[in-house]
C-alpha cells in the first residue's frame, strides 16, 4: 500500500476507533504489499481510492485466485466494468444504477401511485 502499516494500524485503532471491543488490528486486518496476494482466496475486491495501480492489474489472474463468486466493487468509478464482468465478477459502481433494478427516479416509484 501507499499507506504506511503504522499509519493503517493507528487509522483503525485510534483515529476512527474501527475495530469491536476485543479486537486487535494485528488478529482483524491483514496488510499486503502484492496486491495479488491480497486478494488471493477473498470474495471480494474493494477499489476505495483513485490510485493508478488499480487500473492496470491482471483481473483475470485475480478472478482466477478468488473464492467464487467473485465481486468488485468499485467505490471510485475508475475500472472498465463490463471488462470485469466478461471475466465472470459480480461488479457494482458505487453510485451507479444497477443493471435490471427499480428506477427511483421517476415520480410513480418514489411516491407509490
Amino acid at each position: 500500500p501507499q499507506v504506511p502499516e503504522d499509519q493503517i494500524k493507528y487509522d483503525f485503532e485510534k483515529e476512527y476507533d474501527a475495530l469491536p471491543d476485543g479486537y486487535t488490528f494485528e488478529n482483524r486486518v491483514s496488510v499486503y504489499r502484492d496486491a495479488y496476494e491480497a486478494c488471493k482466496d477473498s470474495h471480494a475486491v474493494l477499489i476505495l481510492t483513485e490510485w493508478d495501480e488499480f487500473k492496470t492489474l491482471d483481473y483475470s489472474k485475480i478472478y482466477k485466485s478468488m473464492v467464487k463468486p467473485a465481486f468488485v466493487f468499485d467505490g471510485r468509478n475508475i475500472l472498465n466494468l463490463s471488462k470485469l464482468k466478461k471475466i465472470g465478477f459480480q461488479v457494482y459502481g458505487i453510485g451507479q444504477p444497477i443493471q435490471g433494478h427499480v428506477q427511483m427516479n421517476d415520480e410513480q416509484t418514489v411516491l407509490g401511485m
